[in-house]
């Protein structure tokens, strides 16, 4: 998709799926790269800020939070994939598919821009049938980004991110702030401090809005008991995640899954 400079983003053309604004970014229960074939632009998550330009890759983790968008004075042209399933799951939790951050340079661009044109032609036409061919295609693309360059990042942006990893891939045990400090060899108050630096939450409230975007999303997209969900989201008990989704929603996750299924 072509967007012009000083063109509204995201446009009209948009799907309307995947629409969101600036203000309030997203949150996506799919996995998405985003190309950037053309002009430059800005990537946005919970671990800061990234400037994205040709011939670099964004990614999406599903249950992150993030917004992104060109520059008015360049525009960009984009193509993007969105992705899903239990392997792809697994493989994130397994600390699989984290590359090196947000945004990434291919170390041989030419070699992904090449597959991920043609994987994009094949998606579109219009006999594609998603077969375990396809999605080993797909896994190859990833894998040619799993040693990509990431930028530079000074030491603190390192250590939150390195934090917010772990936390995302082990959420779901029984985790808590000195177990996190513990796995990156660095006290809990440097820990904190860093996370403070930066003017973010703490890393409780990191590992919090976790467990509550892996719940959301096992209520939206499961029938799963909400005990089980409980304890896949690593909340300790029932009356904890009911706490937690009275303050972000002001709703009992047995109304959060009523209104996303009546939605």
């Amino acid at each position: 998709m072509v967007i012009p400079p000083g063109a509204d983003y995201p446009s009209q053309a948009h799907p309307d799926l995947y629409q969101f604004n600036w203000r309030d970014g997203r949150v996506l229960p799919e996995f998405s790269l985003l190309w950037v074939e053309s002009g430059s632009g800005v990537w946005e998550t919970r671990q800061g800020v990234f400037p994205i330009q040709a011939g670099q890759v964004g990614r999406v983790i599903s249950g992150q939070w993030h917004r992104y968008r060109p520059i008015a004075a360049t525009g960009w042209t984009e193509c993007w994939v969105q992705f899903n399933g239990r392997l792809i799951h697994e493989l994130d939790e397994a600390g699989y598919v984290s590359f090196t951050g947000p945004v990434c340079s291919p170390q041989n661009p030419r070699r992904f821009a090449r597959q991920f044109r043609e994987f994009l032609t094949d998606v579109a036409a219009p006999d594609f049938v998603n077969t375990t061919a396809q999605s080993l295609r797909l896994l190859g693309l990833i894998g040619l980004l799993e040693n990509a360059v990431a930028p530079a990042v000074a030491p603190a942006l390192d250590l939150i991110q390195k934090a917010r990893q772990h936390i995302w891939s082990h959420s779901h045990r029984q985790l808590n702030v000195a177990e996190v400090a513990a796995h990156l060899a660095v006290s809990r108050r440097t820990l904190e401090r860093a996370f403070a630096d930066r003017g973010l939450s703490g890393v409780l409230d990191e590992i919090t809005h976790c467990r509550l975007n892996r719940a959301e999303r096992l209520l939206r997209e499961t029938r799963l008991p909400i005990q089980k969900i409980v304890s896949l989201a690593g909340f300790g008990t029932s009356e904890q995640m009911r706490l937690q989704f009275h303050a972000r929603h002001h709703i009992s996750p047995g109304g959060y899954r009523a209104s996303a299924g009546s939605a």
